[in-house]
């Protein structure tokens, strides 16, 4: 070990330059590890979370795919089901704290009895729900988190029994969760019990209707397999169907999900993609490293020929150069680790919105483990071929004073080129992969959303039921809302809204068009729908194709009306115009609504899909409790936080502001997993690009350092400077094209894997080759131009006489 070290101390240039690029590539490796570790291998942090299970919805029309169920069918499942050890039911639940200082809007659910004993979650302080919480017009009971204990209640030791007013409702807190909830519950602040109590719906529809609101979520018994459990549940699904066809959920059936995939089944593809790029990165790093190896080797010919000549065994030299590249590759993989605890904080910050549990990205044991591995693996891959070549040595030759065979004579030679074709190759795959993903990335930037998000922002916030119990009551205060925050100079628009573009939420209709026959609930087709201000189509600017928008004369005594997208215009008017026609919506099918306008379809659900049929409701006819409220401004939208809370203020100071963002951060957001994917393939196809050209340029300045002498007698001879520049160029550019050519052809069939992530763009995009070949041929040539004007400038005389 002492002699591996001394000889990496002879050469520090080498040495310095060989730890920086293995150091790069085992960082980045460990990087997307951590990160491939936490949000995908270990997306839940609840004990046995392999063992939860979630029911998704499965509507044969294709319409509607979540995490959903009503009442009723939970109430089957959770009675007849034998494959779980629990199902518990969940739905939202925000609510407005008026006491222990000024409002402030929570962000909670409401849960039935055995939410935490499924989730395994303990209670830090007092007691769970009980059987008693379950039942309808039970006990208000509440437990809080650890942390609006500590920062709203000031960590009081009293805290159980302590009444909080949500809503205007008083809550006895029974318990106090652990700190730091698991993801996805990291952000709730409150559980309370009876989901079924759902504001906004009549119990009577929700016990007997078939709503479907809520969220199940289950624990197997131990020895029952996913597919196990998703039979019986297909099995209650069916047979509650054929007892209640008439209801809203007759016409659905439940499919059983892993919560880990819930979660990450989106994302895997994505990350094995990653997986696979950084790990080219680092093979392009090892066959960068091993290649001056091998240049390396030329110069201890000599030293290895005394060594075997003075009784050394070849077996004595192989371990010498291993030892040396382990030595390297672990002080490569010390500062590789180095590197990756400050990225890994930076990854973290880039996806804390778009990956589950991306704010618990660290390095740990396991990270440091794949680390040591990667830098043994680099050892092997860096330090077999030169060790080999070096065993091989053929003494009489080597001590020669006019021995001129370097770094393994011409098959050394051959391997050093064929590693840097490979090099080439690699790097050119990847730079064709990220420049896909960017074009991708860039489309759906600038994609025709048909809203613009430029000044916007939004927040939400939730009316007490007791004091807001009428729709007049709620329409008065979102028109006051709006007046008074139009009153400030900056903000030109202001709307209350339900269903805001790309926020996520996208609430859905059974419906009948007008003067069709009515159907049961269950067979009736289903739409998106939203609800919006007067105001609201000139604050996202969207383009009215036909008709009118709402105005002051849809009010809550008026005719219903609604506006519809192009897209369900042309369902409820085929060639023809929507304008007049009607939708009947409601269980019993009796609101009818009136179309009096058409806008332009918004990708509303994402943009990178098509646009959903949908419609809109006027807020100032129908609005809820609980809605999102949005602005536009002409100065930095972030600054209508504060706007937004000041009017709020006036008009009820009880009322809190929560969920605050524009819509900007939501566009950008809702791109999470493409715009990480192509931040992280670019930043390592332009490592690999850098490794590959300073590759490229190691091994030409070496041969041309090898071939001084045959330079020299070239020049001697007659032969011209330009010549001897074609020369080298030629060597080197021919290594270039080969590997290029080779990475395009690669390229072709590897990128066929990043078809589900390339947005209205095939895989094989002929700008994009061409442009990746052309800016690796003149980077290349530049890096072989340098080696190759300095052989031109060899001077005969002095080459012959070290000859």
């Amino acid at each position: 070990m002492r002699l591996a070290f001394r000889s990496l101390l002879k050469s520090p240039g080498f040495t310095a330059v060989a730890v920086l690029t293995i150091a790069i590539g085992i960082g980045a490796n460990t990087v997307l590890f951590s990160i491939f570790n936490t949000v995908v291998l270990s997306p839940l942090d609840f004990p046995q979370s392999e063992r939860l299970v979630r029911a998704w919805i499965d509507d044969p029309t294709g319409t509607f795919s979540a995490p959903a169920s009503s009442w009723p069918k939970y109430e089957r499942y959770r009675d007849e089901a034998t494959s779980f050890d629990g199902i518990a039911a969940s739905s939202s639940h925000n609510a407005t704290l008026t006491d222990q200082g000024d409002a402030e809007q929570l962000n909670g659910l409401a849960v039935t009895s055995n939410f935490l004993t499924v989730h395994r979650l303990p209670v830090a302080r007092g007691r769970d729900f009980v059987a008693a919480d379950d039942v309808v017009g039970g006990p208000n009971h509440i437990i809080i988190s650890h942390e609006l204990w500590q920062n709203r209640l000031s960590g009081r030791s009293d805290v159980i029994g302590t009444i909080l007013n949500l809503n205007d409702v008083p809550n006895e807190v029974i318990g106090v969760l652990p700190p730091a909830l698991p993801f996805p519950y990291n952000q709730v602040q409150y559980l309370v019990p009876r989901p079924d109590e759902q504001a906004g719906i009549p119990l009577q529809q929700v016990h007997q209707g078939g709503a479907i609101y809520l969220q199940l979520t289950g624990r197997l018994r131990d020895g029952v397999s996913l597919e196990m459990a998703d039979a019986e549940l297909h099995a209650l699904s069916a047979g509650y169907n054929a007892d209640f066809p008439e209801r809203m959920d007759a016409n659905s059936d439940h499919l059983l999900r892993s919560f880990a995939d819930e979660l990450v089944g989106n994302v895997r593809p994505t990350f094995y993609m990653l997986l696979s790029a950084c790990a080219l990165v680092l093979l392009i790093a090892c066959a960068n490293i091993a290649s001056l190896f091998l240049g390396r080797l030329s110069a201890r010919h000599k030293e290895i020929a005394v060594r075997l000549s003075l009784g050394a065994s070849r077996r004595e030299i192989i371990r010498q150069f291993l030892t040396e590249s382990l030595l390297f590759s672990l002080i490569a993989g010390a500062l590789g680790v180095l590197l990756s605890l400050w990225t890994i904080s930076a990854v973290g910050n880039l996806a804390a919105n778009q990956l589950p549990r991306a704010h618990e990205i660290g390095f740990d044991g396991t990270a440091l483990l794949f680390s040591l591995g990667a830098a043994l693996c680099t050892a092997l891959l860096v330090g077999v071929v030169p060790a080999w070549q070096a065993s091989r040595a053929d003494l009489t030759e080597a001590l020669k004073d006019t021995a001129r065979s370097g770094g393994g004579g011409n098959a050394g030679r051959r391997f050093r080129a064929t590693l840097i074709v490979a090099e080439v190759a690699l790097s050119v795959t990847l730079l064709v992969g990220a420049g896909l993903l960017m074009t991708s990335f860039w489309k759906l930037l600038t994609t025709d959303s048909g809203f613009n998000a430029t000044g916007v922002a939004s927040a939400v916030v939730t009316l007490p039921q007791q004091r807001y119990d009428t729709r007049e009551k709620r329409i008065a205060f979102y028109d006051a809302w709006a007046a008074e925050l139009k009153r400030q100079p900056s903000v030109t628009h202001a709307s209350p809204i339900i269903g805001l573009p790309l926020s996520g939420f996208t609430p859905i209709s059974p419906y009948i068009i007008g003067g069709e026959p009515v159907l049961p609930p269950a067979q009736r087709p289903l739409v998106g729908f939203r609800l919006a201000g007067a105001d609201y189509k000139a604050l996202l600017g969207l383009t009215l194709l036909e008709g009118r928008w709402f105005n002051e004369n849809d009010r809550a005594d008026t005719p219903p009306v609604i506006v519809v997208n192009e897209s369900f215009a042309r369902r409820l008017a085929p060639g023809g115009s929507a304008l007049g026609k009607t939708v009947l919506t409601g269980m019993n099918a009796d609101v009818v609504n009136e179309v009096v306008g058409v806008i332009a379809d918004v990708k509303s659900t994402g943009l990178n899909q098509d646009a959903p049929e949908e419609f809109y409701f006027a807020t100032s006819q129908r609005a809820n409790n609980t809605m999102a409220f949005a602005a536009r401004t002409t100065g930095d939208p972030q600054a209508l936080q504060s706007a937004m809370r000041s009017a709020l203020h006036a008009v009820d100071p009880t009322v809190a502001l929560s969920f605050f963002q524009t819509m900007e951060q939501l566009t950008l957001n809702s791109l999470g997993v493409q715009r990480v994917a192509a931040w992280l393939i670019g930043c390592f196809s332009g490592i690999a690009f850098l490794l590959a050209i300073v590759g490229l340029y190691s091994v030409l300045a070496y041969n041309v350092t090898q071939r001084a002498s045959e330079i020299g007698i070239r020049m001697a001879l007659g032969a011209l400077p330009g010549q001897v520049v074609t020369m080298i160029l030629r060597q080197g550019l021919s290594l270039v094209a080969t590997g290029v050519v080779l990475g395009l052809i690669v390229a072709g069939v590897a990128t066929q894997l990043l078809a589900s992530l390339l947005y209205d763009m095939g895989t094989v995009h002929p700008t994009i080759y061409a442009a990746v070949a052309a800016s690796f041929g003149l980077v290349a040539a530049f890096a072989c131009l340098l080696p190759a004007r300095r052989a031109s400038k060899v001077d005969p005389m002095i080459a012959l006489r070290a000859e």
